[in-house]
């Protein structure tokens, strides 16, 4: 067993050149399957989470998958597995953007390169159920539903699977990231190796607010009506651009614009219980960790260069390899910038390097 630390920042800065690849768009299966979770919610009466989990929370709930087979096969990679969780006001456009996905879906990329995905919308967006936004949508319960949703797909038990799955890697973003670091802690057996991004469990230096929330049945009525005022999502374009993105000329105002058009929600049970998860350790986790962050993300990534990415080791002592990565250039929302190809290539790069 070994412990490693790389940095990635000059090999990302420099693994793109030349002109996007055209990228065959894979074959996916589209469902709504019913998954049954439990897990001890917080109190948030108060309007804020105590230190203890207390309340007792069961159900079944529709959560919408996406399989993606892959578009150039690999016998190696036949029975590998990505699962890919979005982090808040994402769904499944996240991983697999509509919008020049020759530069933005990291489905299509993952597809060419001989892996099967499995993209989620979580428990509260896209076509997946959205129950109490305060009592039910906590990061516990949907650390819950994730869980399960990995066991099943380890079984090869999600529709258009073939077979039981030899290695899952899971991959996260932002909040989609808080949620698999507890997955990893509290089922460390069925997860192989895990990408985080958007993420650390240090807070960097700069004071960035993600965005500034509203009830999103106000902000995009013809979105979200009559929705639940405990769903929120960011007030406008200005907003979402400064707490998501890098300094001009690090993305594509286009990008941005249908970033915006197509954002999705985050609960009041989310936002209040996000900040204590995020420092949650895994210490039986025995595969290979990947933290890789944008140099512009003012919320997880400190100067110079995302030092604080360093310090992950310590929160899993029993990994295979602790690694961490920079991709120049880009936000939080990392793969919505023009940086996204070069952030894929590192991802792909790791996980060539340890066989996967």
């Amino acid at each position: 067993m070994y412990t490693s630390f790389v940095t990635f920042s000059i090999l990302v800065s420099a693994a793109l050149g030349g002109a996007i690849r055209q990228r065959q768009a894979p074959h996916c299966i589209e469902s709504l399957i019913p998954i049954t979770a439990s897990a001890t919610n917080f109190d948030l009466s108060s309007g804020s989470a105590p230190a203890n989990a207390t309340v007792h929370v069961s159900g079944t709930f529709g959560i919408q998958l996406r399989l993606c087979a892959p578009t150039t096969p690999v016998s190696s990679r036949s029975k590998t597995l990505q699962v890919l969780v979005p982090g808040a006001t994402y769904n499944t456009e996240y991983w697999d953007a509509g919008f020049e996905p020759e530069t933005y879906s990291y489905v299509r990329f993952a597809a060419a390169n001989g892996y099967w995905t499995l993209n989620m919308a979580r428990l509260g967006d896209g076509k997946s159920a959205r129950p109490d936004g305060i009592t039910v949508v906590q990061v516990p319960f949907e650390v819950a539903v994730v869980s399960e949703i990995v066991k099943l797909a380890r079984a090869g038990r999600i529709p258009g699977t073939q077979g039981e799955i030899e290695k899952v890697i899971v991959l996260g973003h932002s909040l989609g990231s808080v949620i698999l670091n507890s997955v990893i802690e509290s089922v460390p057996s069925f997860v192989d190796a895990v990408v985080f991004t958007g993420y650390s469990h240090t807070v960097g230096s700069e004071d960035v607010a993600v965005a500034d929330f509203r009830p999103a049945s106000e902000i995009a009525p013809e979105r979200f009506p009559g929705l639940s005022s405990t769903y929120l999502t960011s007030l406008n374009i200005t907003t979402r651009g400064a707490g998501l993105y890098g300094a001009p000329g690090t993305f594509d105002p286009a990008a941005l614009e249908w970033d915006e058009e197509t954002k999705d929600t985050a609960t009041i049970g989310e936002l209040l219980t996000f900040p204590g998860a995020a420092g949650r350790a895994a210490p039986s986790f025995k595969g290979n960790v990947f933290t890789i962050n944008g140099d512009q993300d003012g919320v997880f990534c400190s100067k110079p260069e995302c030092a604080n990415l360093a310090d992950e080791v310590q929160f899993y002592p029993g990994a295979r390899s602790v690694e961490f990565g920079v991709v120049l250039d880009a936000g939080h929302s990392v793969n919505f910038h023009l940086s996204a190809p070069k952030l894929y290539t590192a991802v792909q790069e790791w996980l060539n390097k340890h066989g996967y």
